[in-house]
């Protein structure tokens, strides 16, 4: 056992002594102030060196959080504006309803006032019509409208006149009929 105990003691000195060597921080062979004062500041410099990374990672969390709630912000109004203009739409398309719906009950009001057999002289007619307006020349009819203000003045025109020539009549006949 004694063997056993000189051993364990063997290896426990090999031990400090590699433990000493390593902290030997000016390498004269013994663990004294100058060493531990070594060893003190190497440990501030990676406590330092470590500060700084981690005030730097604390930066970029909060630069990266102002970015993400700016994002958020900025889609939550794109939400909102694109929400806003569903809305509008929506709004367009039931009030263009009900105006269809109001179109649609005023003829079927007008089909119900008609009289049946009106309604089917009308429908039998309506395939007359209809060819009679495919033979229509369009740009002839488009002229003929372009050209119907002018037509009506000269029209207003030339009835003035012949209003004018009968009252002068009249007023040569009243003299003459005395």
């Amino acid at each position: 056992m004694e063997n056993i105990n000189e051993k364990m003691d063997a290896q426990l000195r090999t031990r400090v002594d590699e433990l000493t060597r390593a902290n030997d921080e000016n390498q004269d062979g013994r663990l004294d102030a100058a060493d531990l004062k070594a060893q003190l500041n190497r440990i501030e410099a990676q406590l330092e060196l470590q500060d700084q990374q981690n005030r730097g990672i604390i930066a970029n969390q909060h630069k990266r959080m102002i970015l993400s709630v700016v994002l958020v912000a900025v889609i939550l109004v794109v939400l909102a504006f694109f929400g806003w203009r569903i809305n509008v739409a929506y709004n367009n398309v039931m009030a263009a309803c009900d105006r269809v719906n109001a179109l649609a009950d005023t003829v079927q009001t007008s089909l119900d006032t008609l009289d049946q057999s009106q309604l089917d002289d009308m429908m039998q007619d309506l395939p007359e019509i209809t060819e009679q307006l495919k033979k229509i020349d369009v740009d002839a009819l488009n002229k003929v409208l372009t050209e119907l203000p002018a037509l009506m003045n000269t029209v207003s025109s030339l009835q003035s006149q012949v209003e004018s020539i009968t009252n002068w009549f009249n007023g040569l006949g009243s003299v003459f009929g005395r």
